[in-house]
């Protein structure tokens, strides 16, 4: 498993937003664990919103994947949770990513980064 994908992924973990600087340590770390899948190719957060930037990671990389989100607003931060499945019309997936955080992009982030942690380690 890479290195640089862990350490990036106990960094969101303990993050509470996504900034430019964050997203380019997950884009570096992605790219040198599976440099053959253009994680680089969406180019950097700056000048989009990171809820934006991580649903177009996901689709991107996770086609035809289903995306729930729960979670409750509140005023400082949320409480949010994400699950990544091949599938929502069966319960036998090979991989599935399951992440939460304070915003959506976060929960998003980590479920997806969970997902390539594991993939990363096979």
């Amino acid at each position: 498993m890479s290195d640089g994908l862990k350490q990036v992924y106990n960094a969101v973990l303990q993050a509470r937003h996504i900034d430019a600087d964050l997203y380019d340590e997950v884009v570096r770390a992605l790219q040198t664990a599976f440099p053959n899948e253009g994680f680089g190719e969406s180019g950097p957060l700056s000048g989009r919103d990171a809820t934006d930037a991580v649903l177009h990671m996901v689709n991107t990389h996770l086609p035809e994947w289903s995306i729930v989100l729960k979670g409750k607003a509140h005023e400082a931060d949320g409480d949010w949770s994400c699950t990544l499945r091949q599938s929502d019309l069966r319960d036998n997936d090979a991989m599935i990513g399951t992440g939460a955080g304070p915003t959506l992009a976060l929960a998003m982030l980590v479920a997806f980064l969970k997902l390539h942690v594991v993939r990363a380690s096979l």
